[in-house]
């Protein structure tokens, strides 16, 4: 059996989902439809284009998670630009 950890919460009409199982791990913002994660392939961003992946320069999900909760926290909201400056290589 799988194990599976599930978590979400709200900020700024933001919904964050996070799931983490074995086979890796990711983050969910809605209603942005942006996605976070590293199934697959090495950690990478997804923004609401099928397929298409870009490489982010964190590997582990608590750094990913802050990053994106002090972003959000201090643009009330998310910025895209912004956002890829601070995730992607």
């Amino acid at each position: 059996m799988k194990s599976r950890l599930r978590e979400k919460y709200e900020k700024f009409g933001k919904k964050i989902l996070i799931s983490k199982s074995q086979r890796g791990w990711a983050i969910v913002i809605r209603p942005d439809n942006i996605r976070i994660d590293n199934y697959r392939i090495e950690p990478h961003i997804h923004f609401h284009t099928h397929g298409k992946h870009y490489p982010i320069k964190f590997r582990e999900i608590e750094t990913v998670g802050l990053i994106i909760d002090l972003h959000i926290e201090k643009n009330k909201g998310i910025n895209k630009e912004k956002l890829i400056k601070e995730l992607i290589l």
